[in-house]
């Protein structure tokens, strides 16, 4: 699909309108016009990007504080934990065995106090400075309903059905345009191409399985304590670790079936088109070197670079803080077209900044010095 021939509302929407007047209307096409900077780099979607929209989607979630204020909003349907229902009154009495958040909402009633079966530890994504926290007993206080748009990105024409993403609807600042058709086409034309998108996605994506199971926590400061809205709130997302007891160690807890957030940049990029050429035409893109001795050297395409090479161009690029990183997880110039702010970040433990220049780096820029 060419972007540069859809037209679009000449209104634009903010998220909550665009749901109220578009509902019955989904799939559609939306691009975002004024875009969304969160607290975390992870919670931003820029301004340009593409989305067809699969669905409006609810999840229940409950609000849980700790003794210590910090209060907690966790998915009802999350599996990889289970907790111990405590008994509220007199000593902290285990009542049963260990449910489920759905298996305790379905059983007791709010509020209640629960105590995780593991020991678990939490610090703030992405922050370099945020220390671990113990994560022990909860007291659930309410069930609520986040509300979120499902679909997947479009750029340069292409839809990525592999990453299904989710606008939150909290993102009030956000501005976007609805696609109503091509420019200069009728009607039929453009159900042709939307079908086709249907097509692709149906064949390419299990959207009946998505699920979202990220804890995270909501800043007290921004809720109203005569009316809870938990839903309206931002939230400040963290990782979470199962602590064993016996050696100190931490085991990061996955997030299983994730569905990704929507972030800045993390859309990922065609993988540049390798032609296969015959035995006798010289390569320019197979480095004759094993060593590069200025970021010139080092050639457009990077597939056929080794582990040591791709670490190079960190040094090349004074990224040397990310080559053990990289050398540990065998990231040679394959895998480098695989990577996304996700693995990035969070594998790789790269800023925001360096993502965002390893990426242009990926795609053929080369810094001017």
């Amino acid at each position: 699909m060419n972007l540069a021939n859809v037209k679009w509302t000449a209104t634009e929407f903010s998220l909550q309108g665009y749901v109220s007047s578009f509902h019955n209307a989904f799939p559609n096409i939306i691009k975002i016009t004024e875009g969304f900077l969160g607290k975390q780099e992870i919670d931003s979607v820029s301004s340009s990007t593409v989305i067809r929209v699969h669905s409006h989607c609810i999840q229940q979630r409950v609000a849980a504080e700790t003794k210590s204020g910090k209060l907690f909003s966790l998915p009802a349907k999350l599996t990889r934990l289970k907790f111990l229902v405590l008994r509220d009154s007199g000593p902290k009495k285990v009542l049963g065995l260990p449910l489920t958040l759905e298996e305790i909402l379905s059983r007791y009633s709010l509020p209640l106090s629960v105590r995780s079966t593991s020991a678990l530890s939490y610090k703030q994504k992405g922050d370099q400075k945020s220390q671990d926290e113990m994560l022990s007993e909860l007291r659930l206080l309410d069930t609520y309903e986040e509300k979120f748009l499902l679909g997947h990105p479009i750029d340069k024409g292409k839809i990525f059905t592999e990453d299904p993403i989710m606008i939150p609807l909290y993102m009030t600042e956000l501005k976007l345009v609805v696609a109503v058709g091509f420019k200069k086409a009728d009607s039929t034309k453009w159900r042709t191409k939307c079908d086709l998108l249907t097509k692709q996605v149906t064949e390419q994506s299990n959207l009946t399985d998505v699920t979202f199971e990220e804890i995270y926590i909501l800043d007290k400061k921004d809720i109203s304590l005569q009316e809870p809205c938990y839903s309206t709130i931002e939230p400040i997302y963290i990782d979470i670790s199962e602590v064993n007891n016996t050696n100190n160690s931490k085991t990061p807890l996955e997030n299983k079936g994730k569905c990704n957030v929507y972030q800045m940049h993390c859309v990922p990029l065609p993988k540049p088109v390798v032609e296969i050429q015959s035995q006798n035409a010289a390569s320019t893109d197979i480095p004759k070197s094993n060593n590069f001795s200025s970021i010139n050297d080092i050639p457009q395409d990077l597939h056929h670079l080794s582990v040591n090479q791709v670490c190079q161009c960190l040094s090349l690029l004074n990224m040397n803080q990310y080559v053990e990183a990289f050398q540990t997880a065998q990231v040679d110039g394959q895998l480098v077209y695989d990577l996304n702010l996700d693995m990035m970040k969070g594998c790789l433990g790269m800023n925001q900044l360096n993502v965002i220049k390893f990426l242009k780096f990926r795609d053929g820029w080369r810094p001017n010095v």
